[in-house]
């Protein structure tokens, strides 16, 4: 439907609803009415009328001996339906295949399994120059794919040290002292690279994304090395590849990028003050030359 139609056939209670659901859903604790209605910009007794609402659909509830409230199971009924229909592979695809056919390149989406990254799906240039013949199935190193770094680097640190520690425990290829460069630059940036480690004669970049259930996978564009040279990275593959993985992260609701690896701290809607300014955007100029520096 058009953005223009829906707005104007929008119900706008219905919208006043899920604001105050949001309100609570990004807050870091119980709200009360005057939180909420500070965070909205919606009149009191209108926050107080909804939130009744909310609470008798088992939306909300109220919080014990104060006058707050939070989100109640309700809310994951619809989180286990669109979870429960959430095929990953299926909403990656069209991405792949428009990052595929801008790079001239092949990508790829790629799950860990064990000490390597398995590719559950692919999209393929009709011009690209296949070295490997890598497709669905193909598997790849953690520590020395674009793909594995990524996905370290969208980890959370406690789960990362236990990867690293059984990569290094078994002497997996690559797991030496230089992935822990390569992880901080991907966390650094909100993308990996892979410049020939993997496969001497392949460049390849990897952004991670976080399903809404917590599984974290990557995004991969790579070819030979002779047609993504480091200023095909740079100018071409690195922007399409990310904003690929955010349009995905955007339709199954998940983090992408630098929203997973360098994640915001969340504010209480209560707290005053403007919102401070977002961190000047790393050049991507120096990124290749960078990544190939920390991964020797």
């Amino acid at each position: 439907m058009p953005r223009k139609a829906a707005l104007t056939t929008s119900v706008s209670a219905l919208e006043r609803g899920f604001a105050v659901l949001d309100c609570f859903a990004q807050a870091a604790g119980p709200l009360g009415n005057g939180e909420v209605a500070a965070a909205t910009g919606l009149p009191k007794p209108t926050v107080y009328r909804l939130i009744s609402t909310l609470v008798g659909l088992g939306q909300l509830k109220p919080v014990p001996n104060a006058d707050r409230y939070e989100l109640a199971a309700g809310v994951v009924h619809l989180a286990q339906a669109f979870l429960g229909g959430l095929d990953v592979r299926r909403h990656a695809r069209p991405h792949l295949l428009a990052v595929a056919e801008a790079c001239k390149a092949s990508a790829f989406l790629g799950v860990r399994d064990g000490d390597q990254m398995l590719v559950v799906e692919a999209g393929r240039s009709r011009s690209a120059v296949a070295v490997l013949g890598s497709d669905i199935g193909t598997r790849m190193a953690l520590g020395t794919s674009a793909l594995g770094r990524a996905w370290l680097a969208g980890l959370d640190e406690p789960a990362r040290a236990t990867v690293l520690a059984e990569l290094r425990q078994r002497r997996a290829p690559g797991s030496g002292p230089a992935l822990d460069g390569a992880i901080r630059d991907a966390q650094r940036l909100g993308h990996a690279l892979s410049l020939g480690e993997w496969h001497p004669d392949i460049h390849a970049v990897a952004v991670p994304v976080r399903t809404p259930s917590g599984e974290v996978v990557s995004l991969n564009c790579g070819g030979p090395a002779f047609v993504l040279t480091h200023d095909r990275l740079r100018e071409t593959v690195v922007p399409a590849l990310t904003e690929a993985a955010r349009r995905l992260a955007a339709d199954i609701g998940g983090l992408a990028g630098l929203a997973l690896t360098q994640p915001r701290p969340r504010r209480d809607p209560a707290e005053a003050g403007p919102t401070p300014a977002s961190p000047p955007d790393t050049p991507h100029h120096k990124t290749p030359r960078r990544a190939k520096e920390t991964t020797r």
